[in-house]
């Protein structure tokens, strides 16, 4: 049984291909572990600063607004 492959120029092409996508997807997965390598610092800070008084949870919400004293 005869199994056609690519030419030499179509299956270069394919490998190019592969490795740009290879390179994305590591550009892709060490951005993202940046960003949560400063997610999580930044988590840190804020439970620091809560702990210490240096943040008042008690008028902190969402997205800055203040929420009403009980």
């Amino acid at each position: 049984m005869e199994i056609p492959l690519p030419g030499q120029e179509e299956q270069g092409e394919v490998v190019r291909a592969w490795e740009r996508y290879q390179e994305r997807t590591a550009d892709l997965k060490a951005s993202l572990e940046r960003q949560l390598a400063l997610l999580a610092e930044r988590r840190q800070a804020l439970i620091t600063a809560a702990v210490t008084g240096q943040f008042d949870v008690t008028t902190a919400g969402r997205a800055g607004e203040a929420v009403a004293s009980v």
